[in-house]
């Protein structure tokens, strides 16, 4: 078939490559330039597409349409309206305009134009729109969708991979879905007559907690069950309004509680078989505890960087610190100026750790490698009593430049490949 695929996310990356394994023709609009061997690729701005005359061009030779676009936030010329409602409109009006034969539109379990979230009225208004066309329509609206690769997916693995899992209580259950079955479903949804004008619910095999699911991730990931706190809503309340985890918004708080489960027969019906479970196949734990170990070393670093500096300066006998200075070799009129220029150094090095924990690459890990080796040698040729002591402050440094090089080996610009 000629398809016009709408949306270049996880669904619409995966989708595009499992329709021209199948021999299908793909015509893809892309926000981004975006070069495939295999299809058509239009760069367009699907927001800005408002008019039915802006669609026509696309849809030229088209038998089905597919519209994977979807925001969970919005950002700056990213809207709900936009995306959700004004260019679906003016799509569902073109399709019909062309005679398309099939339009499969992937909507979001729990919309409805009453719904509690913005988000999801959005996807229930422009669910209607298309229910309100002539057209032969499919609505897909899956719950959440496990995807190994996913954002999302990976940030639950992280998060279930604590030690200790957060019981939220009040929230409604879920019945996550896994990507491969959302594929399969648009797939059979492509090739094989359906029933027109139908809204299926994508869901996974079983409704549960979300601390169910979270203990079935552990579980697909090789890890033991974990301890369960209980978290009161207040206190859900509290941190949902800070927004620290970008998963866990006022917003989604909302739809949590509200629960997103739905009868799963007429998706299994479609697919030939029961929804396979939404959790890892093969272990993926280092990457899900590298998720929240990693930046819990980087906070450890910028302590130690900072509390060094602090020490120094207020706590410890500054005539102390210059017979250090001394002991080591440096003159009288040089030791305050290394005494305050290492504090500096050490200061700076736990700011940049810190802009570091906060996503910010400031690539300052074999700088500080560097200073603990120099420290250390000078040390421990000048200072050979604090290589026995029974402390051991100088062994100590062999675990931290450790640690310094495995963060300067797992930094982004280390470990993604280079487009």
């Amino acid at each position: 078939m000629n398809i016009l695929l709408l949306g270049h996310g996880l669904i619409g990356s995966h989708l595009r490559d499992v329709l021209l394994v199948r021999g299908h023709q793909v015509r893809l609009l892309s926000r981004h330039a975006l070069a495939h061997a295999e299809c058509e690729v239009i760069q367009g701005d699907f927001a800005a597409l408002q008019n039915a005359a802006d669609w026509l061009p696309l849809l030229d030779g088209i038998d089905t349409v597919i519209n994977t676009v979807g925001i969970f936030a919005e950002s700056a010329g990213q809207s709900f309206t936009a995306l959700h409602l004004a260019a679906p409109q003016a799509l569902f009006a073109a399709c019909e305009a062309s005679k398309v034969k099939k339009v499969i539109h992937l909507s979001a379990l729990g919309a409805a134009a009453d719904a509690p979230t913005a988000y999801w009225r959005s996807k229930g208004l422009g669910d209607a729109a298309l229910q309100q066309s002539k057209l032969n329509w499919t609505i897909v609206r899956p719950s959440l969708i496990y995807a190994p690769d996913g954002v999302s997916s990976r940030a639950f693995c992280t998060l279930a991979s604590l030690p200790l899992l957060p019981n939220l209580q009040g929230v409604g259950k879920v019945q996550p879905v896994h990507l491969q079955d959302v594929l399969a479903l648009l797939i059979k949804l492509v090739e094989q007559p359906v029933a027109q004008q139908q809204i299926i619910n994508a869901v996974g095999p079983q409704a549960m907690p979300l601390t169910t699911w979270w203990q079935q991730l552990r579980q697909g990931m090789g890890l033991g069950r974990a301890i369960t706190l209980p978290v009161a809503a207040c206190l859900q309340n509290i941190a949902a309004k800070s927004a620290l985890l970008p998963l866990f918004q006022p917003d989604s708080l909302t739809m949590l509680r509200a629960g997103n489960c739905s009868d799963a027969d007429t998706f299994s019906a479609i697919l030939g078989r029961a929804p396979q479970a939404a959790k890892p196949v093969n272990g993926i734990a280092r990457d899900a505890l590298l998720g929240w170990l990693l930046p819990l070393l980087k906070l450890s670093m910028a302590l130690v960087w900072l509390g060094t500096a602090a020490v120094c300066l207020w706590a410890w006998p500054r005539a102390d610190s210059y017979q250090l200075l001394a002991d080591v070799g440096i003159p009288g009129n040089w030791q305050p100026l290394l005494f305050y220029g290492s504090v500096a150094m050490d200061s700076l090095f736990g700011l940049l750790c810190l802009l570091d924990l906060l996503g910010v690459q400031t690539r300052s890990w074999r700088l500080q490698w560097l200073l603990v080796l120099a420290y250390s040698i000078i040390i421990a040729i000048k200072l050979p009593q604090f290589l026995w002591h029974p402390f051991g402050p100088l062994l100590k440094n062999l675990p931290i430049m450790a640690l310094l090089l495995m963060l300067d080996l797992l930094s982004p610009s280390k470990t993604k490949p280079k487009s």
